[in-house]
């Protein structure tokens, strides 16, 4: 509980600090990193001593709050405007995505029904393959990720998309159909985890890309990703360090080398992708996280 509190203070204080902060002044891109650092740095110790499920969680709502900061840093360096408290709150505190344009303008009528129904369908769809799942034991890695990502990813996320459309923000669907992929750039530029692309491009690509170019940009990305999801992984697991960077030092020198889009480098990327996952969610954090998390139902005596 102490933990839980310490991430909900340690977070919220970033995200007013971001407003008072970045609002007046333009701030060290150095800075605004060591400050999500030492942040996160803090919530480790405060955690320490949590499930690792639990951990991750306190974790990863940390990052979150450090990337709010960072992206806010950024998008005010380049002159977006501020934005008011209310939107900035609920920017920074109820949506996963990293634009603010969305929430700049006045509201407006735009179409989120079909967002709604698809994020029901996937929601309903991921809970039961989950739920049928623990109770089967499944414990292979694909069909877990599978069935947790239909459930969140394209699931409640598109739910929440959906909500905020309704309330006339233009915000944008986070998880693409994954199966229309037509090879590397495509697939984490365009479909996978949009809100991490709306981070990388406006924290690490274009500052690095206006020293070094398009392609050193593009690779450090995947490097800082590799980093970023350590913290989110296997810290709070406290094994397999090495593992997701790996990964995406992989996918960063696939990407980069990739000359076109076609077919055959969109079956390139599913396959490095599958082959790949075990790196990204090594064996010690599939025991003590996605394990856990599909016997989530056993909690709520289902």
């Amino acid at each position: 509980m102490n933990a839980c509190i310490v991430a909900l203070l340690l977070g919220m204080l970033l995200i007013v600090l971001a407003k008072l902060i970045f609002d007046r002044l333009v701030v060290g891109r150095v800075l605004v990193w060591l400050v999500t650092l030492a942040a996160y740095a803090v919530m480790h110790f405060a955690s320490i001593d949590q499930p690792p499920l639990l951990r991750m969680v306190l974790l990863c709502c940390m990052l979150m709050a450090g990337m709010k900061w960072i992206v806010y840093s950024e998008w005010r360096r380049r002159g977006g405007e501020i934005l008011p408290w209310g939107r900035w709150l609920c920017f920074a505190t109820l949506w996963f995505g990293m634009e603010p344009m969305a929430w700049t303008g006045k509201r407006r009528s735009i179409q989120w029904k079909t967002h709604a129904l698809w994020g029901g369908a996937c929601s309903l769809t991921g809970g039961a393959l989950v739920f049928l799942m623990s109770i089967y034991e499944v414990t292979m890695l694909i069909p877990l990720f599978i069935a947790m990502s239909i459930g969140f990813h394209f699931g409640a996320l598109r739910l929440l998309t959906a909500f905020w459309r309704f309330q006339g923000f233009p915000v944008r669907t986070l998880f693409r159909n994954p199966f229309l992929t037509r090879g590397f750039e495509d697939f984490w530029g365009k479909r996978w985890n949009l809100a991490y692309s709306q981070l990388m491009v406006r924290a690490v690509k274009r500052p690095i890309q206006q020293m070094f170019g398009a392609k050193i940009a593009l690779f450090c990305v995947f490097i800082v990703s590799g980093i970023l999801h350590e913290l989110a992984i296997t810290v709070p697991v406290q094994a397999g360090y090495g593992l997701p960077t790996c990964f995406f030092l992989v996918q960063g020198v696939l990407t980069t080398l990739e000359k076109r889009e076609s077919f055959v480098s969109a079956i390139l990327c599913g396959a490095s992708l599958v082959l790949g996952l075990n790196f990204l969610f090594p064996t010690v954090f599939v025991e003590a996280v996605i394990l856990p998390a599909r016997d989530v139902f056993n909690l709520l005596n289902l």
